[in-house]
């Protein structure tokens, strides 16, 4: 008897710690397919290479890229257009071109900032823009609060520029931790 109430007891044992670890299995499996939803929009025109307008449900707004910074395309701020600027404005336009474009907000980042610009991620047939303007040295990091979901890949895609040298890094001392210095 005593060896039966035993094996009840580790078979008991076995079916709750395995049946516990579908449950965690679960719901890593939820938290980490948890996304922000994507709201499709259509490109009117690129303003800078961190910067466009666009159309979602027939009215226009403008859209400033999360987490990215290019230097200035045109004088209307800096005097001069800024070395990579117009690369970065004329970059970004051909590159939206023809494509499936969408935004996702951030969830721990203001959606408008305060000069009523969306403040998001933009896609393009599902990659995300930033990431691409990023890795081709046409952008810098910047105006992070630490916790956004994609902070991590953008500080990975910037080292990766950095490193080679590509564009905005070709110049040495250009980017600065606030902007350019030129």
């Amino acid at each position: 008897m005593k060896m039966n109430k035993k094996i009840i007891s580790g078979l008991a044992a076995l079916v709750l710690s395995v049946s516990g670890l579908y449950i965690i299995d679960q719901d890593k499996e939820t938290t980490s397919t948890l996304k922000t939803e994507q709201i499709a929009i259509e490109l009117v025109r690129t303003i800078a290479g961190d910067t466009i307008v666009f159309n979602e449900n027939g009215a226009e707004k403008k859209l400033r890229l999360l987490l990215i910074d290019t230097p200035e395309s045109s004088k209307t701020k800096t005097g001069s257009a800024q070395p990579y600027g117009i690369e970065a404005k004329e970059f970004l336009a051909n590159y939206l071109k023809k494509k499936n474009l969408s935004i996702e907000y951030d969830p721990s980042h203001e959606k408008i900032d305060d000069y009523e610009r969306v403040l998001a991620y933009l896609y393009a047939d599902g990659e995300l823009v930033q990431e691409v303007m990023v890795e081709k040295g046409l952008a810098r990091v910047g105006y992070e609060n630490g916790d956004e979901i994609y902070l991590g890949e953008l500080e990975e895609a910037e080292q990766k520029a950095s490193a080679v040298e590509v564009n905005i890094w070709s110049i040495e001392g250009y980017v600065g931790d606030y902007g350019f210095n030129k």
